[in-house]
């Protein structure tokens, strides 16, 4: 199974490890993680992370049109790096961390056995800092039997875990999970559903806009969200929605005698000075210049 050896990564130290131990469709490692920043080539095989102590800023982006994620990464919390996408990191802060990385064919075959789906590959999707309590007690079995001596009687112990492991991920961070819980609406975005965004946002623009409340509003993941408005758009979300922003501005100062404080306040930007710089970089103008030239 194609992995990758975090425990090499500079300053990274190596706690313990799966190696040799006669694991199948895991490769685990207990790490010691120090601060790094840089992009990550896919393996074909996802890894799940999960925070053993201290907490870390992380900052992310998958894909090279997916947005960039910034959270604090805490203990008991975890994260995922993608199987098949490129995905760039910064890492500030010093912690401990559990790597796993899963076998895609496993995933892809408990997939086709939970939903009778035809072949395919199948994507997990765990946000950035995610809590899961059962999750959890899986990964910490199977950090405490990384922690012991070797011991070949524990690989079947190790199996089953990895598999119930699987079960949940599938069931509860990919698509089809996601729809056979909750319906039809939480299926991958289509144009409906991107019509959807564009009349939200029109209808919202002074208001919280990020893609996390946009794709809840229409019952996906952000990260699905984020590629299929790209690739029906040719754009992303927050592009577009600061796009219409800047131009409801502009309708505003050529329309209205708002102070330009109001205006922006009412286009979503959050203050005055926010929307002069977004306004410059789109028009090489200030608000002000911009209203006093009539365009």
């Amino acid at each position: 199974m194609q992995t990758r050896d975090i425990s090499s990564w500079p300053k990274n130290v190596a706690l313990a490890r799966s190696t040799g131990r006669g694991w199948r469709n895991i490769h685990a490692q207990h790490v010691a993680v120090e601060p790094w920043t840089g992009t990550l080539d896919p393996v074909g095989n996802p890894c799940l992370g999960y925070c053993v102590n201290r907490p870390a800023q992380i900052r992310r982006r998958i894909g090279r049109c997916g947005p960039t994620e910034t959270s604090t990464l805490r203990p008991r919390q975890f994260h995922l790096i993608p199987a098949h996408d490129e995905s760039e990191w910064q890492r500030r802060g010093r912690s401990e961390m559990l790597a796993m990385h899963l076998h895609q064919g496993l995933i892809d075959d408990t997939a086709r056995q939970m939903w009778s789906s035809a072949a395919r590959r199948v994507e997990l999707d765990v946000p950035l800092g995610t809590s899961d309590p059962l999750l959890e007690q899986l990964a910490l079995a199977i950090l405490d039997i990384l922690r012991e001596s070797p011991d070949p009687a524990s690989a079947l112990y190790v199996d089953e875990l990895v598999h119930a492991m699987v079960v949940r991920l599938v069931r509860t961070y990919t698509a089809d999970g996601r729809s056979s819980r909750v319906g039809p609406d939480a299926q991958l975005p289509d144009r409906a559903d991107l019509g959807r965004v564009r009349d939200l946002v029109e209808a919202r623009l002074a208001e919280d806009l990020s893609l996390a409340s946009i794709a809840g509003e229409i019952g996906v993941s952000p990260r699905s969200l984020s590629r299929a408005f790209h690739q029906h758009w040719g754009t992303t979300v927050h592009q577009y929605v600061l796009s219409r922003r800047l131009e409801r501005a502009k309708t505003m100062l050529g329309s209205t005698d708002l102070t330009i404080t109001s205006i922006a306040l009412d286009t979503g930007f959050s203050s005055q000075s926010h929307l002069a710089t977004a306004f410059r970089k789109l028009t090489g103008l200030t608000p002000k210049e911009f209203r006093q030239s009539g365009k």
